[in-house]
């Protein structure tokens, strides 16, 4: 009966009234209707309901809206980049501890449409908070720093050292950035020199949030002081001491490994199911599982990860965008596939050169290694379909608090990363220093980019016995052994396909093997090549070798699979398991020398597997044979190179040559021109 008597006519309101006093549209409504919000019963609504969304309109504001407010010539607030500028400025200051309030929890709007609300109380606190951010918006560094300098006041002393003081470092490089401007503004924040004593200078100090800032106020105290009869003695920096967060513990940094790879696990805790169902459990996975491999910085990760992107199911990987989320569910989609979209990330983020943020130079490198491209090419449909499906998917900068968040990573993974972080979030800071200490005992021991993240994540993805490994890594990790040694023992424990043990015993098969385990380890540590970049490079050499055996026996149809094959390899082309490589640079763990060159063929790069170890390795059969004919003067060496050789040569290139573009063609004949006249 009161059930009843919520809905009788006095209690209720048709929609289209309620729209119009609300001044909001029917399709509003209509969404929240829809989605369970409000209730609605034959066109209409409870006025209670309606009440309260009136409440909301009169107490809150989206910030897209709050930002309008401040547009001019330097900042749009309908520019998407300029928005997340202002959103990474309130994460740095925790919003100022102002409360955020969800979209979904809106009632006056659709929740696509802002990014979030706050209170118009609040929106007044953060207009006064943000007068700086909005007044150096756009402007350089130097542009900042000689704001502050004319319009400061009461300050005459110094104003007349601060410009000698900025002119007399303006030879050394880079002097305008944020540490100078924080310096400058600290020092009319303050009162002026001659009034300054030893407190003031200490207090100066201890609030500056960069060692360069603290640097340049304390040499410009010691300038003035050269000049002008001061207060303050000559105070020096004290020598930092190190109280940061220690790495995650090894154990802690594997079992990581297992919670967000293995194939067991996945299976175990229904991840795949999970994050199909929840957008915001695919964007924590895939940002967790980069941070875990790649050691970025949280807004790299966030704002430069690349996404196939679909717009139909005319796509590179033949990928059904209707049935895609059944298809991952179902096991359709084959890991050739999941390898092939992991491939297309990886490249296109190299490619892009793209640069992260307060690093200056420099690029994002996807350190993917082959035994994980299965599993990020899964997450990257995974967003794809939510992308396809909602919009959302792709990782968002001011949502990556809540990918690392304890609550949520235990409602996703489970209690196993419970017990790893406890009621604290994944700290970013702990793993990118478990991650970046593997890198920096790898590059001391071998130079390269062997990296332990790596080793231990594509460990996890294929061996379930997590706690041995834990072990083993403790063990022999990074505790005295090389990275090639540490490499070497997990490949003899069948981590990888091809065994540096093997390849050893394959090159010297009588003196290797009788050697001890101990002498065969030193051996190991001298080799220049990790095990990693041995198995990679090695089976380009072994390959060239091949065709030239064949080709020498006058034989075409095994050199041109090879070469082919080469080919293949390296535009990008085959698959991702395939055991080769498409570029020795990349192999070696270096950057492209030549990121520009849309053909790495048609440019003719000496690192480029085909033209280094294909075609060249075929030349040289014909230049030893055309040789011998020379030196020997027997005619058996140009009768072969005639009738067999040159007339296989011929019928390698043509099948070969029918594949490639003709930036391409016109490259591999210029190769063929200077291989025989080099």
């Amino acid at each position: 009966m009161a059930l009843a008597d919520a809905w009788s006519n006095q209690n209720i309101i048709t929609i289209p009234n309620a729209s119009r006093s609300l001044s909001i549209k029917t399709d509003v409504l209509q969404y929240h209707i829809d989605n369970g919000a409000i209730e609605s019963r034959d066109g209409s609504i409870l006025k209670s309901a309606c009440n309260e969304i009136q409440i909301q309109k009169a107490n809150y504001v989206g910030i897209k809206n709050f930002l309008k407010q401040h547009n001019d010539d330097r900042f749009e607030s309908k520019y998407v980049k300029n928005r997340n500028k202002y959103i990474d400025f309130l994460e740095e200051y925790d919003y100022f501890g102002i409360e955020i309030k969800e979209p979904t929890e809106i009632l006056f709007d659709i929740p696509e449409r802002e990014e979030f609300y706050i209170t118009k109380e609040d929106a007044l606190f953060l207009d006064y908070k943000s007068r700086q951010f909005f007044r150096e918006f756009g402007l350089t560094e130097e542009e900042k720093a000689r704001w502050i300098i004319n319009h400061s006041k009461g300050h005459p002393v110094a104003l007349d050292y601060i410009n000698k003081y900025i002119a007399y470092i303006e030879d050394e490089d880079n002097v305008y950035t944020p540490s100078l401007t924080a310096f400058v503004r600290t020092i009319f924040d303050m009162p002026d020199i001659k009034q300054l004593i030893d407190e003031d200078f200490v207090s100066s100090i201890e609030d500056a949030e960069t060692v360069r800032t603290k640097e340049l106020l304390t040499e410009f105290f010691k300038f003035v002081a050269k000049y002008e009869n001061v207060k303050y003695h000559n105070i020096d920096l004290k020598k930092r001491e190190s109280d940061a967060e220690p790495a995650y513990p090894y154990e802690d940094f594997v079992r990581l490994a297992k919670i967000l790879f293995n194939s067991d696990y996945d299976k175990d805790h229904n991840l795949t199911l999970k994050a199909l169902e929840n957008s915001n459990y695919a964007e924590m996975w895939m940002f967790l599982a980069c941070h875990y491999v790649c050691g970025w910085r949280s807004s790299d990760i966030c704002d430069r990860w690349v996404y196939p992107n679909f717009k139909s199911n005319d796509n590179p990987f033949k990928i059904n965008i209707d049935t895609l989320k059944a298809d991952i569910l179902n096991g359709n989609i084959s890991n050739e596939t999941y390898d092939g979209v992991a491939l297309y990330t990886i490249r296109k983020i190299e490619m892009a050169y793209n640069v992260p943020q307060k690093t200056g130079l420099g690029k994002l490198r996807s350190e993917i290694v082959p035994d994980l491209r299965t599993i990020f090419g899964k997450l990257a449909l995974i967003a794809e379909y939510h992308h396809i499906t909602s919009g959302e998917g792709y990782m968002n900068a001011h949502r990556a608090s809540r990918y690392r968040n304890w609550i949520i990573c235990r409602d996703f993974f489970g209690d196993d990363i419970f017990n790893i972080t406890g009621k604290h979030s994944i700290s970013s800071r702990r793993l990118n220093k478990s991650y970046l200490q593997g890198i920096e005992q790898s590059a001391r021991n071998n130079g390269n980019t062997t990296l332990v993240a790596n080793v231990i994540a594509s460990f996890a993805r294929n061996h379930a016995n997590v706690d041995t490994t834990a072990i083993y890594l403790k063990d022999h990790g990074l505790t005295g052994e090389s990275a090639e040694v540490v490499l070497y023992m997990m490949m003899q424990r069948g981590v990888f396909s091809v065994s540096l043990y093997n390849a050893l015993i394959a090159a010297f098969p009588d003196a290797f093997e009788k050697l001890s385990a101990k002498e065969q380890t030193l051996i190991m540590e001298q080799i220049p090549l990790s095990a990693y970049e041995l198995e990679t490079v090695g089976t380009s050499l072994v390959a060239s070798n091949r065709m030239t055996e064949i080709l020498s026996q006058g034989k075409s149809e095994e050199p041109t699979e090879i070469l082919k094959a080469m080919f293949a390899l390296a535009q990008g082309k085959g698959k991702a398991k395939d055991a080769g490589i498409y570029c020795k640079k990349k192999a070696l763990g270096f950057c492209c020398e030549n990121p520009t060159y849309e053909s790495c063929l048609a440019n003719l790069c000496p690192y480029h597997v085909f033209t280094s170890d294909g075609i060249p390795s075929l030349v040289k059969v014909i230049k030893d044979y055309m040789e011998k004919e020379l030196i020997t003067g027997n005619r058996k060496y140009g009768i072969a190179l005639r009738t067999q050789i040159i007339p296989a040569f011929q019928e390698i290139i043509n099948a070969i040559i029918k594949e490639m573009s003709e930036e391409d063609k016109a490259g591999t004949r210029k190769l063929i021109v200077e291989a025989l006249n080099g």
